[in-house]
């Protein structure tokens, strides 16, 4: 570490300018300005540059999440093995009822809501960590010196685009150098609720408030919902506060437990039943907090434990808590844990066959891992035209109901 340096950022409160950044570079070098900038963070803690939503934004993005149309997010397929062979991705392809041959549609929506739930949450999202890596805001303020210097050796590459040191550089360079706990798209939730023409929902997974969210700006009216992370209950209230403002008339009901412990016989005429459940063995929601035992990776840190204990049950109880005309929608997929590869994905349909109608494709921004892989910028061009995926596991007891209606109505009336 370079005392003088070290001295230089004090006086300056960390951060510097395009100029000052450059002439410290020159002098000094990258790697001894990275290190002396590692240990200065690891030292003096500076502030964390949380991204600054203001609550305005929130209002704002929350109505446009109301007026937004979801039938243009929407497109069926009725023969994905016809003509979706080279257009659709998977993540993981080996499924036993994979999306080529069991493919209903696509849900293509854009982040633009976002917002309006992450208004409330971006703090604690962004000190949620995962096995064997840190969240940016964990690194900023709890992080050795080694683990920052891994961390921001982007503030020299192309990633800072600013050029500089500042609250958005650091930013910019912490998103790719640690993990960060992925946000649902709210607009995705609003979707399947007008999608299944629900009124009551059930989520058994709140996280980050997002299907919260999405319930306020749908049709639907009751919401159903459980947690057991104490930080994020408290956010909830928080949430249903505000928006009882936008979109009164509207009625919730939430759990402070882990899914596999909600009261299942009180729960009942569910019209969608739509989470995105905890993956085995990723994010490690709050570690070190009151109630850490609750969550499912403390409590059911084997996979077998995992999928008898909590993912099939929770699945099972919450299909048979649906009205007669219900939908359950599974947001999951299987990440290598450890360099094996489970497939909850297929023991899941397998658990529930008779009802199981398809797979919604949820598509996601998804980059090769280097462009080095193709041989020319051609190759690269269609490989990245096409659609990545996440699955939604989609079940229901109403199989009369097309749930593309709306998008196929519209498209029938642009014709005349």
């Amino acid at each position: 570490m370079n005392e003088k340096l070290y001295n230089y950022l004090k006086e300056h409160d960390f951060y510097l300018n395009k100029g000052e950044f450059r002439y410290c570079t020159e002098l000094y070098g990258k790697e001894e300005f990275r290190i002396t900038i590692a240990k200065y963070v690891e030292q003096e803690r500076p502030p964390f540059p949380f991204r600054e939503l203001q609550y305005s934004d929130m209002i704002y993005n929350f109505r446009k999440l109301q007026k937004a149309d979801y039938s243009k997010f929407i497109t069926p397929i009725d023969h994905p093995t016809d003509h979706l062979e080279n257009e659709v991705i998977e993540k993981y392809d080996d499924y036993k009822y994979s999306f080529r041959n069991f493919g209903i549609g696509i849900i293509n929506t854009p982040s633009v809501f976002n917002a309006c739930s992450d208004y409330f949450m971006n703090q604690l999202r962004l000190r949620c960590g995962s096995y064997g890596f840190m969240a940016p805001a964990q690194v900023w303020e709890q992080g050795n010196w080694k683990r920052v210097w891994s961390s921001i050796g982007g503030l020299w590459r192309g990633v800072n685009t600013s050029q500089d040191l500042s609250p958005k550089s650091v930013m910019e360079v912490l998103r790719l150098g640690t993990y960060i706990a992925t946000q649902f798209k709210p607009i995705v939730a609003k979707t399947i609720y007008n999608m299944t023409d629900a009124k009551t929902v059930l989520d058994t997974s709140m996280g980050w408030g997002d299907r919260l969210a999405g319930f306020y700006a749908s049709n639907a009216t009751h919401y159903i919902g459980c947690d057991p992370n104490p930080n994020t209950f408290q956010i909830y209230s928080e949430m249903v506060k505000e928006f009882d403002k936008l979109a009164p008339g509207k009625t919730v009901q939430f759990h402070r437990c882990g899914a596999e412990d909600l009261p299942w016989d009180m729960i009942k005429d569910v019209d969608c039943a739509f989470t995105s459940p905890p993956y085995f063995s990723t994010e490690r929601y709050n570690e070190g907090g009151k109630f850490e035992e609750d969550q499912s990776w403390s409590k059911f840190n084997h996979y077998e434990r995992w999928r008898d204990e909590f993912y099939l049950p929770v699945a099972i109880n919450s299909f048979t808590s649906l009205s007669d005309k219900g939908f359950l929608m599974t947001n999951i997929m299987d990440p290598k844990v450890k360099g094996t590869r489970y497939h909850s994905c297929d023991e899941l349909v397998d658990s529930l066959r008779p009802n199981f109608l398809g797979q919604l494709g949820m598509r996601i921004m998804q980059r090769p891992q280097g462009k080095n892989v193709f041989k020319t910028k051609e190759e690269l061009e269609k490989f990245m035209a096409k659609s990545y995926i996440e699955n939604v596991w989609c079940f229901g007891k109403n199989t009369d109901l097309d749930l593309f209606r709306h998008t196929r109505r519209a498209t029938l009336e642009s014709l005349f």
